[in-house]
């Protein structure tokens, strides 16, 4: 088994990927889908990072972050988000559930403007590409409406400049 080694560094801008445990979808209802949101902006504000991007789906999650100039420590954010969901989704569904997410998740250190842009734009495609939704704009669980109002040319991600990154995105 390879020995991956994160990339922590202050300041720095990642995109993650978290999967449910075998992708099951815990995530499938509006409420669900709006408390999950509701602890991730919980843990932004006890452990401070921009959310630049996010998307939350029935079996995942993305998320773009930029952390304070001081801090690299992403992990203790991610571990977090998935401890507050677990506890919550398991007295959620009333039942002793033994895992919520996968005990790993992706990490992504962004590398440059294009870079950013590629992961902001996958982000926001990504009900689409699971076919949640036929355009960008209709998924109330992902931060697209936050930067774009109904007017903008919402056709002008590409999906096809995904493909050549097929293994970038943790999913």
């Amino acid at each position: 088994m390879p020995n991956y080694r994160r990339n922590y560094i202050s300041g720095g801008t990642y995109f993650f990927t978290l999967v449910t445990f075998h992708r099951r979808k815990y995530f499938d209802t509006s409420e669900r889908l709006d408390h999950l949101l509701s602890i991730i902006r919980q843990v932004q504000r006890s452990k401070p990072f921009n959310l630049i991007a996010y998307c939350l789906l029935p079996d995942h999650i993305h998320l773009l972050v930029k952390l304070p100039e001081v801090d690299s420590n992403y992990s203790i954010r991610m571990r977090e988000i998935k401890r507050l969901s677990t506890t919550w989704m398991r007295t959620e569904l009333n039942a002793n559930v033994d895992r919520i997410w996968q005990d790993k998740y992706w990490e992504h250190t962004i590398r440059d403007e294009r870079d950013l842009q590629i992961h902001f734009d996958y982000i926001h495609y990504n009900p689409v590409k699971h076919g949640l939704m036929e355009t960008f704009d209709g998924w109330k669980w992902s931060s697209f409406r936050s930067y774009f109002d109904e007017n903008h040319d919402v056709e002008k991600i590409d999906p096809e400049q995904f493909k050549k990154h097929r293994d970038g995105f943790g999913e």
